[in-house]
């Protein structure tokens, strides 16, 4: 059966709030251009929603709005954003013989009862989500990536339209977490950089003291360039720019593992070691390596950084994880290995130059030193 009529969305998306009826609005429009199209709303959950209007008529090319709502719920969906078990179907057919204008075929049970005789409609199907800023507090609070992303793909506007005091709160609530930096990042890629403009300097704050931040760790996380050199100007002494926060990072650390190839640049620049290990043994280098971030490689090692230094964990250098990661091939470690000419270093075992070749053959067990 031909398409009478479809929907400005594909899902009824609900701003949901605890215990408050929550309302969405969803617009219908006739692709009839000739006859009016009659309409009804039914639920696979009446009795968590109410559509007002249930059924009504679409004049020929025309729209007509009718409202979900969900009554107040005590408990949050048990999934969301996206919600498997609730569902809406929109029945329509063409409706020669009623007229928009008049009252009686209008109302609705005039429309169900007419609805009743058809032989065929064609349906619409509507899948629900739920959305809205008190889910994605809840979601980040549970460090919940999938949900908090998949939130924002639907509600792009989230984040840019909460107030300074909400999207510095959730800042707050994101940095606490134990995969803090990936939803520090999601946050502020979505749009939350421009709302939550917390001084980097006041360190006061609950939630980075427990992170050990300073203010030059906060603008680093965050991406804020012009914030990172005035506090560079502000010191006398190059001692800040190798501060530890309780993992052993520096503000560098940060800038590269967001990838915020500016703020990385600027701290190296003004002096900060670009071979400085985290408590795990993890340099800069190590880091922008392990993302494939080719860019952020290069500038690090423009500015003096150590390939070959290795992890704690397993000593594994930069080169060994961009390789081991598959973000670069034989040929292109081979290729890199040349660019580090340069930066030729002395083993400190036998006490032989080390050419960027050994790196690639030491893995390969064709290099007689134990490194």
């Amino acid at each position: 059966m031909e398409k009478l009529a479809e929907v400005s969305e594909p899902e009824v998306r609900i701003d949901f709030v605890l215990g408050s009826k929550c309302r969405a609005n969803v617009r219908l429009r006739s692709l009839s251009g000739t006859s009016p199209v009659a309409f009804k709303v039914q639920t696979s959950s009446p009795h968590k929603f109410l559509v007002n209007p249930p059924s009504g008529l679409i004049e020929p090319l025309s729209y007509a709005t009718f409202q979900v709502i969900l009554k107040p719920q005590s408990q949050l969906p048990q999934t969301f954003p996206r919600s498997p078990s609730d569902r809406f179907l929109i029945k329509t057919a063409l409706a020669p013989e009623l007229s928009p204008n008049s009252p009686e075929s209008t109302h609705p049970e005039s429309i169900n009862s007419w609805f009743d005789n058809r032989d065929s409609t064609h349906d619409v199907k509507l899948k629900v989500a739920f959305v809205g800023p008190f889910l994605l507090r809840h979601a980040v609070t549970n460090g919940d990536l999938d949900a908090v992303r998949n939130i924002i793909k639907r509600q792009r506007s989230i984040l840019p339209e909460l107030t300074t005091r909400e999207a510095e709160s959730l800042v707050r609530v994101a940095a606490e977490l134990e995969n803090s930096e990936d939803m520090v990042r999601l946050l502020v890629e979505a749009g939350l950089r421009a709302n939550a403009r917390a001084r980097s300097g006041d360190v006061s704050e609950a939630a980075w003291v427990s992170k050990g931040w300073t203010g030059l760790h906060v603008a680093a996380a965050f991406d804020r360039t012009g914030e990172i050199s005035s506090l560079v100007m502000e010191s006398e002494e190059q001692k800040p720019l190798d501060c530890r926060d309780k993992e052993g990072r520096t503000p560098l650390h940060l800038a590269v593992s967001n990838g915020y190839e500016r703020c990385a640049r600027v701290l190296v620049g003004a002096g900060a070691d670009v071979n400085a290990r985290s408590k795990d043994g993890r340099t800069a280098l190590y880091r922008a390596s392990a993302a494939g971030d080719r860019r952020m490689v290069e500038m690090l090692i423009e500015f003096g950084a150590d390939p070959t230094i290795g992890s704690i964990d397993r000593g594994r250098s930069a080169l060994d994880v961009a390789r081991d990661k598959g973000h670069v091939s034989r040929h292109k470690l081979v290729t890199t290995c040349h660019k580090l000419l340069k930066h030729s270093t002395l083993c400190p075992l036998c006490h032989i130059t080390i050419l960027p070749f050994h790196f690639f053959f030491k893995k390969e067990r064709r290099f007689g030193c134990s490194l």
